[in-house]
């Protein structure tokens, strides 16, 4: 599939190679699925195309003003305001941006402007557990991002939608209750979580319960069927079955409809229209053939979702549903019988789905399996009802806080269990050598789930043993150098406890870089920081080195680090770090703190942020200072990093740090004819993503997260070696 391929075949290419290849398919069934591959290649093709020039025209504007319309609420941070909107005219329209603008006026969702934007092509950071911002890009039909530039803007005009007014009610419901980020979001699906309950939702596995999605979406739809169900004996209709169905599927539709049809919403919206047509025109349909139905129809209309880990979570998690009802049914009307199924049903649904789960974010939770034993249950028969229930006297006008105080208490053990999972460490990460294998486990384990009930109840405590094995850390050290755009973030890590070392840029607002290094701490498993080396966020000439020690990852917010009490600079750093050799060859200064890691017989130079005249120091103050790979200072300026220096330092490999398209053209090109010049291969964060080094006594193997990264074609860095040798 194209999903694989280094590129995307043209569109009509697809029609020519199925052509020749029918004139050799002799039986029907294997004729349809080339059919259905070939339209779904097609359709994917066509879109990928029609995106390509959607981009290209907003890349290449003349300087005109851009007519668009802001489509979601939007995020204000000190220096800016973060904003989706869409374009309303041109050969864009319909695409959307993501921009920013530093001191806006008063902005709202719903509204028209005429802007003057800078745009660049979507490039997002690529970490361990990152978030892929472009295939995000992708499925949300994101073409470009930018910034607003000054000149006269423009505002046409505000449109009010009743959806607004909806929410403005609810929020105005929900103020008074300690539980309002549940409500807002489980009513409206506007999430304005703290750090603490996305945390909790994460350890908990909980996380599918937090917004609106196919599983919300099925309550409102098995609710109102069933009160459909209460209608039979007092009203006598025509097609009274059908009508049911049909205000069944409109519940549903408003529903999705105040969630802002999200795509997983949208997803569920259709598996029920497909089910409501099919029961409708009394169509008995199986399970299989309806899942396959579903999938062919989402993959065509919308081929894109393909690149979505929500996607194969959603259908995969339906799949695995509709395999455990089949082969587990209910037997007997008995309550022990019922609570028996219920155990068995949830055991292997939450199993299976942890399978999946391990293959899709490369970890799982422990807690996952009691979370979901106590809390779906507890949210589908009585949290969720009463929400609905309070929701539809606010949408109606009648503002009875009886029943939001009801809500209130129904979702506060949940609220509870998620800010105590929050403060646990139970995510386990699995390795990426493990994850292939975690994907054969979980398919064995669905064939003998198919063939063989008790085989496959027999497999359960091993796979249970298999994922904690996997979850073990690894023996070596790994330095990782993390995406985060210009500035240097580093990571040497043996187990669950790292050292990191932070170089901020002169700019930064934040002192750490909390977007991109907490999902790595917690993909990797470390859960606390021994030693953490950073620039205090002063004024540029008092800028001093700190240093903290047993930071622990979990303990609030890590964009404070310049307020917490330090325990003193680089110059105080141990000579050892477990049996890591730290050398500080210039500490305290103020633009550097130059430190060299000794790794079994592997030297890592680190300098930092220096001046000229710095490094000038360095190279007369240092007789020896040879090391293996070079982290480039002041993420690659030409004005340091001088051919002197890298004679002297004789580096195997230089790495470097610096953002997509960055205004300082970083690396600089004379540092790259410098490194050519020596034949010393550059790795840079921008091309490579997140870059880890594993040290051995044998040798350094050297991995790109963007060349681990699916699909392919959308990752394209240059071909790099994977192993060092240890002779030079």
């Amino acid at each position: 599939m194209s999903l694989f391929l280094p590129i995307v075949p043209p569109f009509f290419s697809i029609f020519f190679v199925m052509l020749f290849l029918t004139l050799f398919i002799r039986r029907r069934l294997y004729l349809l699925l080339l059919l259905g591959a070939a339209s779904f290649l097609a359709s994917w093709s066509w879109q990928y195309h029609q995106y390509q020039a959607a981009q290209q025209a907003m890349l290449h504007l003349p300087g005109a003003p851009v007519l668009v319309k802001i489509d979601t609420t939007p995020k204000h941070y000190p220096d800016y305001t973060q904003l989706s909107a869409t374009v309303v005219s041109g050969p864009a329209a319909g695409y959307r941006l993501a921009l920013r603008w530093q001191q806006p006026p008063a902005l709202a969702s719903g509204q028209y402007w005429r802007l003057r934007l800078h745009l660049k092509p979507v490039h997002g950071v690529a970490n361990p557990a990152g978030f892929n911002s472009q295939t995000h890009y992708y499925i949300n039909s994101l073409v470009a991002s930018g910034f607003v530039a000054r000149g006269p803007q423009i505002l046409l005009g505000q449109q009010h939608s009743v959806r607004q007014q909806i929410v403005a009610r609810v929020e105005q419901a929900t103020y008074p209750y300690r539980t309002e980020p549940l409500l807002k979001a489980l009513a409206v699906g506007e999430r304005e979580f703290l750090d603490t309950l996305w945390q909790g939702a994460q350890h908990s596995g909980l996380g599918h319960l937090l917004a609106i999605s196919g599983l919300h979406i099925g309550l409102v739809f098995g609710w109102v069927l069933w009160l459909g169900g209460w209608s039979k004996g007092l009203l006598a209709i025509r097609r009274q079955q059908q009508l049911v169905l049909i205000c069944a599927l409109a519940a549903a539709l408003l529903y999705a409809w105040l969630a802002s049809f999200a795509i997983p919403t949208l997803r569920a919206v259709t598996a029920l229209s497909i089910l409501v047509i099919c029961r409708s025109q009394l169509v008995n349909i199986s399970l299989s053939r309806f899942w396959l139905l579903f999938v062919a129809l989402m993959l065509l209309v919308q081929p894109f979702w393909v690149l979505s880990a929500s996607f194969w979570l959603s259908v995969l998690a339906v799949a695995i549903i509709f395999i455990v009802i089949w082969r587990y049914p209910l037997n007997g009307t008995s309550w022990q019988a019922k609570a028996k199924w219920f155990l068995l049903f949830h055991l292997v649904l939450s199993l299976l789905m942890t399978l999946l789960g391990v293959v899709l974010f490369g970890g799982f939770s422990p807690l996952m399996l009691l979370s979901n034993l106590l809390f779906v249950p507890w949210c589908s028969l009585i949290a969720i009802p009463l929400l609905l229930v309070s929701l539809f006297l606010t949408v109606v006008g009648l503002n009875i806080n009886v029943a939001w105080q009801l809500t209130d208490l129904a979702f506060m053990p949940l609220l509870w269990w998620l800010e105590h999972s929050a403060g646990l460490q139970v995510w386990w990460p699995v390795s990426q050598a493990s994850a292939l294998s975690v994907a054969l486990t979980a398919v064995l384990l669905i064939l003998m789930l198919i063939y063989s009930r008790k085989a496959a109840l027999l497999l359960l405590p091993l796979c249970i043993l298999f994922l904690s094995g996997s979850a073990l850390q690894p023996r070596h050290w790994q330095l990782h150098l993390l995406d985060s755009g210009q500035r240097q973030l580093i990571l040497l890590q043996r187990g669950s406890v790292a050292l990191l070392y932070d170089l901020a840029p002169a700019g930064a607002i934040q002192d750490i870089a909390e977007q991109q290094l907490r999902p790595v701490l917690r993909q990797q498993g470390i859960h606390q920081l021994d030693i953490v080396l950073f620039r205090q966020q002063r004024s540029e000439r008092g800028r001093q080195w700190a240093k903290l020690t047993n930071y622990q990852s979990d303990q609030g917010s890590l964009t404070q680090f310049s307020q917490q009490l330090v325990t003193g600079g680089c110059s105080e750093l141990p000579t050892r770090y477990q049996d890591v050799a730290i050398e500080v060859l210039i500490a305290d200064n103020a633009d550097s703190c130059i430190i060299r890691l000794t790794i079994g017989h592997w030297r890592v130079l680190i300098p930092g942020k220096i001046s000229t005249a710095t490094e000038q120091a360095l190279i007369a103050g240092n007789d020896d200072l040879r090391a293996d790979i070079l982290v480039l200072a002041n993420n690659g300026s030409a004005t340091v990093n001088s051919l002197a220096l890298l004679e002297q330092v004789r580096p195997v490999l230089a790495l470097n740090a610096a953002a997509f398209m960055n205004g300082y053209q970083h690396p600089a090109t004379a540092v790259e004819q410098r490194l050519a010049l020596l034949r010393v291969p550059l790795l840079n964060t921008a091309d490579y993503g997140a870059i880890r080094l594993e040290f051995t006594d044998e040798n350094i193997r050297v991995s790109s997260w963007r060349q681990q990264r699916m699909p392919f074609w959308l990752e394209k860095p240059p071909p790099i070696a994977e192993t060092l040798a240890t002779t030079r």
